[in-house]
């Protein structure tokens, strides 16, 4: 008599094969899981914005928006704290900054950029542009538009050039 312990090769090869196919299709979505979207870089731009152009009209607190696009990441940075405490954040593997404008100059993007928001709610006007490489087979592309009235972020689909 034959005793039914284990399981078969072949239920054990099936098993396997499912396993695999699960995680081929999971794993690279699942390594996007800590990756910022493009929709939250945008949001935290644009309230971090705001916090500096409130610290800088009511405090009289200069503050400066630090963009790195060589490394992909940006920070609001107070003159005063030490620059080796910065903690500056990415804007994700998907979003590209491809151009900076402050008032109506280009500014290189192989050196990071900073914009002041200085005592007295003086800011310059600025565009940001991005390129988000979300899908491969269309890229997008936004500005954000730096308002120098109330220190918030326009965002825009395309590439918006000029003051409106």
């Amino acid at each position: 008599m034959r005793s039914n312990r284990g399981f078969t090769l072949i239920e054990l090869a099936v098993v396997l094969f499912v396993l695999g196919l699960i995680l081929w299709i999971a794993i690279p979505r699942l390594s996007r899981i800590g990756d910022p979207g493009r929709d939250a870089v945008f949001r935290d731009l644009s309230a971090e914005s705001e916090a500096a152009y409130d610290l800088s009209l009511f405090e009289k607190r200069e503050t400066r928006l630090v963009l790195n696009p060589a490394a992909g990441t940006y920070e609001f940075r107070l003159p005063d704290r030490n620059a080796d405490a910065s903690h500056p954040r990415e804007f994700g593997p998907r979003l590209t900054v491809t151009g900076i404008r402050i008032e109506g100059e280009d500014r290189p993007l192989d050196i990071p950029t900073e914009i002041r928001y200085l005592p007295g709610g003086r800011v310059p006007t600025a565009w940001i542009y991005f390129r988000d490489a979300g899908d491969e087979a269309h890229p997008t592309r936004w500005t954000l538009r730096l308002n120098p009235f109330n220190g918030s972020m326009k965002v825009t689909e395309g590439t918006v050039r000029d003051n409106g």
